[in-house]
């Protein structure tokens, strides 16, 4: 049960234990005393009571009626405390009940002990009979212990729980820190590298907040660093793609089309079966060329580089509507004007290629739309690029691609996010932002090359 309770809990309960504990030993305590002290006055008021009693006797028995005589000296003590004095066998009570009285039953029963009863034998002479019975009656004392212990229990109690509040709140503002701490290591663990923690007023809690902070900060420098190396692979990569395009563009296309061109001024020169072998090759020749541009538009789209984002989008739209014109194919790039950055401008162009591509393979849709459009926050901006269709939407427990899964690494490195969900009341959207560095914008993406 503790294992599931706070440590603030924990102290609390501890703490209210502890004066429980402390209540009812001092509860015991008074019981005991009160106790002692009712049987001391009890005894005292006895002995008073005997002796009393002696000289009483000794007065009457030389009266003419000592039997009245004694009575009218018992009259005299009839209100006498602690103890009550009459004839026994004369029907009178022993003791006064304990109407009348202010301490509960209970609390006489538990000091007070069982009844006291003690019996002088008359002797006067041979002229009184009978016995003086002498009967305790502590209930004016009991009255006055209950009266004590009421209030000072009562005290006690007040003070208890005065404490107990005061020492409530002083361990909650002490312990506040603690899910401060939870709360700023949480954020870390998000990714959340601007958390920063109050000092607070206790030496370790400002060790650990000052800890916290430094640890946020390194964080946030390894985080940067990371972030920077990476952009550095992905421009590292996209340029080698580039230079591999080029000579592939460059060179080996003149070669294949020479090759070609030569295989036919060769094929026209030929007859037979020499002849069908060249157009075999020239057929051959072709084929490769087809796979060459393949390569060159997965390295580096030309659109791109001869058009810019916009109208390389805009040429990649018109390929989807010329091949099926049954889906409407939207597109809005927002018009700004500003340059953005050449990997910035691939990473948007191939977001749209492979959303475009998993609509008109799986969605069964009627329409998509393609936005791509500069969103500013106060000193930061970042590029939203979001591909919705009216299709199937997607389907629970359906992994992500390869494509899908290298364009959403290719986003984080760049540190953006990129997320793929369903929307209402049908279809998917597959969104991704990437941050813009300072000073750039959508209009060097669009002019990108």
């Amino acid at each position: 049960m503790l294992e599931s309770l706070s440590l603030r809990a924990r102290l609390l309960a501890l703490l209210g234990a502890t004066l429980a504990t402390g209540l009812a030993l001092g509860v015991g305590l008074l019981m005991l005393h009160a106790a002692s002290r009712v049987r001391a006055e009890s005894d005292s008021t006895a002995r008073l009571a005997r002796e009393f009693v002696a000289t009483a006797l000794a007065s009457v028995a030389e009266s003419d009626d000592p039997l009245s005589a004694l009575r009218a000296r018992l009259a005299e003590v009839e209100r006498l405390r602690h103890i009550h004095i009459f004839m026994a066998g004369s029907g009178a009570a022993g003791a006064p009940a304990g109407e009348g009285r202010r301490a509960p039953a209970w609390f006489a029963a538990l000091v007070a002990g069982p009844p006291s009863e003690t019996r002088i034998a008359l002797d006067g002479r041979g002229r009184l009979r009978g016995e003086l019975a002498l009967a305790a009656d502590p209930g004016d004392e009991i009255d006055e212990i209950w009266e004590e212990a009421w209030l000072l229990a009562l005290g006690a109690a007040a003070l208890a729980l005065a404490g107990f509040g005061v020492v409530s709140i002083v361990v909650s503002r002490a312990l506040a820190p603690v899910s401060t701490l939870a709360e700023a290591l949480h954020r870390l663990e998000r990714g959340d590298r601007s958390v920063r923690m109050a000092a607070g007023d206790a030496p370790e809690f400002v060790a650990i907040a000052s800890r916290v902070d430094a640890l946020a900060q390194t964080l946030a420098r390894l985080d940067a660093e990371n972030r920077a190396l990476v952009e550095r692979i992905i421009h590292v990569q996209d340029a080698e793609r580039r230079d591999i395009a080029r000579d592939l563009h460059d060179e080996i296309g003149p070669f294949l089309f020479s090759i070609r061109a030569g295989l036919g001024a060769l094929a026209r020169k030929l007859e037979g079966a020499r002849r069908e072998d060249c157009l075999t090759i020239d057929a051959q020749l072709g084929a490769l060329q087809q796979v060459n541009r393949r390569i060159l538009g997965r390295l580096r789209p030309a659109a791109l580089d001869e058009m810019g984002l916009e109208g390389a989008l805009q040429a990649l739209a018109q390929g989807w509507r010329d091949l099926e014109p049954e889906v409407a194919v939207g597109l809005h790039v927002a018009e700004t004007g500003e340059p953005l950055d050449e990997t910035i401008a691939l990473t948007a162009y191939r977001i749209v290629q492979e959303g475009l591509t998993n609509v008109f393979r799986h969605a069964s849709a009627a329409r998509v739309d393609v936005t791509v459009e500069r969103i500013v926050a106060g000193a930061e901006s970042e590029l939203r690029i979001l591909v919705r269709d009216d299709g199937a939407g997607v389907s629970a427990g359906v992994r992500e691609g390869i494509g899908l899964r290298g364009m959403g690494e290719r986003v984080a490195a760049l540190g953006g996010r990129l997320t793929l969900e369903s929307t209402s009341p049908r279809g998917a959207a597959l969104q991704a932002r990437l941050p813009l560095p300072t000073g750039t914008s959508l209009e060097t993406l669009c002019d990108a090359k």
